[in-house]
């Protein structure tokens, strides 16, 4: 029986060391590029754009209707992998669209936590997705969706914080509120074209 556990521990040391190799030197090659020759981006054909949505959800019976529009622009290449930047706001001037907001109140992801805020907002999606940047494909946070924000404490640390999208079915199973209506203007299709 020892004799089976050692050759397999041999094994999955053997399949993990070439892993744990090729893993370093892929992270080293990119952080190297990205020093001395960069990793850049051509800019967008497309430089801004607006993108009327609605939002109607209902909660504690009273119905809410949001009719805004979300405003992109490009703002150039940014940090020290030269990715395209964009400023994405409320058409309105509106920060956010919070629906629900308490303090002192029990996690709905570890319900044995006391989170010191909570907070289900709308967040209606980043400028990469909207302007059609395929870098929208590598944020978790990119397309619109309801999303969960709490704030705790923990021994490790002095305050932590963690965003959960929502699905309808768990905004309105976890805290009541029925979504009616979630429509957002689509991506464009955008070109990318060296300067």
């Amino acid at each position: 029986m020892r004799n089976a556990w050692l050759q397999t521990t041999a094994v999955i040391k053997a399949l993990l060391k070439p892993a744990c190799v090729g893993f370093f030197l892929l992270w080293t090659g990119i952080n190297i590029s990205a020093i001395f020759g960069g990793c850049y981006q051509s800019p967008p054909t497309i430089r801004a754009g607006v993108f009327p949505f609605r939002f109607v959800y209902e909660l504690d019976g009273i119905r809410y209707d949001f009719k805004d529009a979300v405003v992109c622009n490009y703002t150039g290449l940014e940090g020290m992998l030269h990715r395209r930047g964009w400023e994405t706001y409320l058409e309105s001037g509106m920060d956010s669209i919070t629906i629900l907001h308490g303090e002192n109140v029990s996690s709905v992801l570890v319900p044995e936590r006391i989170n010191t805020t909570i907070r289900v907002f709308l967040h209606y999606g980043h400028g990469s997705f909207y302007m059609g940047d395929p870098n929208a494909k590598l944020e978790t946070h990119a397309k619109p969706h309801i999303c969960y924000n709490e704030v705790y404490s923990t021994p490790e640390y002095k305050e932590r914080r963690e965003a959960t999208p929502l699905t309808s079915e768990q905004a309105e199973e976890f805290f009541g509120i029925k979504i009616l209506e979630f429509e957002f203007s689509k991506p464009i299709k955008n070109k990318f074209r060296a300067e």
